[in-house]
């Protein structure tokens, strides 16, 4: 499979016209991976060895001083393109330096940032709360705590949906120390609508989204976001639905996160912690056509990741995260029928991760990384466990 890329530059046709910049930079990545082979989600390629490739293009284009398109497309070793950001940019719109953004747009929630991408991240994964599917189901938005494998296939709900893009618009600037920003999107938090019917909104309701920080000393930022919004697809005209003609937006997410940016020296710290909501708790049969839950589904995580560069040339990581989920009393569905269940409705996790970093040169990097799993509640932990051995250039 051949890429082309086209550059077009607007030539100026009087002498007062401009020509657009397009700034093109990007990260390529080869890894190799060994996870063990457990009955977990965590296990990668089922335990097998295997190699992996990762390319993150960034083009930006600046058409004036006020307007720009600020593009990333990610492709993996599957060679299937995704476009992730692609966000129409408008600065300084008011004298008060507010600025907007509108398209697909990186959603203003937690202090993640450039840390999704392989070049600034130590480890392989994204933090716990950002990779983990829970018992919740994506398909059918029942609750199948007993049956495993719907997260471990994939089609489980997550907390924060990974690298956090959707389609909307963003107001955002800064103000002295402060910063905020506010946006509105087709999808939500946990469920972004990116990747739905047609790339639009899949819900009759929007997510919501907003966040302040402030920087009180140079080097420490503290930051909260709070989002809500319905985060289920409107299944109306699904006659196999869970939730057969209910509007969607009665069972919305609302998620509320605070996070802490530290660095000193060589040193840097980046925290975070979200307490979820999922407003599901109704009254009524298990059996009815439209199936309820009784109570509303909580959980708390949170991570902390530490680096320090040991020489200019090595560094040092670990991170640790945890999610922890609330016990329900209720009917959940088993491939046999329903079953009455009491205990947390998803398996609390922990997860330690440890990463070494050397600079070949300021562009290359080559990193070691160890991630230990450990779920709670299971007659046995599964064997999950991952190593990996990753190369990152950047241009």
């Amino acid at each position: 499979m051949k890429y082309a890329l086209v550059f077009l530059c607007f030539l100026p046709v009087t002498a007062g016209s401009l020509c657009a910049q397009i700034e093109v930079t990007g990260q390529g990545s080869a890894a190799y991976v060994k996870s063990e082979s457990g009955f977990s989600q965590y296990v990668f390629d089922n335990g097998r060895p295997t190699f992996t490739w990762r390319f993150d293009l960034f083009a930006d284009a600046r058409i004036s001083d006020n307007f720009s398109i600020l593009t990333n497309t990610r492709i993996l070793q599957d060679e299937v393109i995704h476009l992730d950001y692609f966000a129409l940019r408008m600065t300084d719109i008011t004298s008060f330096g507010l600025n907007a953004q509108a398209g697909l747009i990186d959603l203003p929630f937690g202090n993640l940032g450039d840390r999704r991408f392989p070049a600034d991240n130590p480890f392989f994964n994204l933090p716990l709360m950002n990779e983990h599917l829970t018992s919740l189901c994506a398909s059918d938005y029942k609750l199948w705590v007993l049956v495993p494998q719907f997260a471990i296939q994939g089609d489980g709900v997550r907390l924060l949906d990974q690298g956090l893009y959707d389609l909307g618009v963003k107001l955002y600037g800064t103000a002295g120390i402060f910063e905020y920003a506010v946006a509105l999107t087709n999808g939500m938090i946990s469920e972004t609508g990116v990747y739905s019917a047609q790339g639009l909104n899949a819900n009759r309701g929007m997510g919501k989204i907003i966040r302040l920080a402030v920087t009180p000393m140079t080097g420490l930022t503290i930051g909260v976001s709070y989002a809500t919004g319905a985060f289920m697809d409107d299944q109306s005209n699904d006659s196999g639905s869970a939730f057969y003609k209910e509007d969607p937006t009665e069972y919305p997410q609302h998620i509320v996160m605070g996070d802490v940016d530290f660095s000193y020296g060589y040193f840097a710290l980046y925290a975070q912690a979200a307490y979820n909501r999922w407003q599901l708790g109704r009254t009524g049969d298990y059996e009815s056509a439209r199936w309820r839950l009784n109570e509303d589904l909580t959980a708390f995580a949170y991570s902390v990741e530490a680096r320090y560069a040991v020489t200019p040339r090595i560094s040092i990581a670990a991170r640790a995260g945890e999610l922890l989920f609330n016990s329900i009393s209720d009917f959940v569905p088993t491939f046999s029928g329903p079953v009455y269940y009491t205990g947390t409705w998803d398996h609390n996790t922990f997860r330690l991760e440890t990463g070494i970093g050397y600079h070949l040169s300021r562009e290359a990097l080559l990193k070691l990384v160890y991630e230990w799993n450990r779920t709670y509640g299971m007659p046995v932990d599964p064997e999950d466990d991952l190593f990996v051995i990753q190369t990152v250039f950047s241009f």
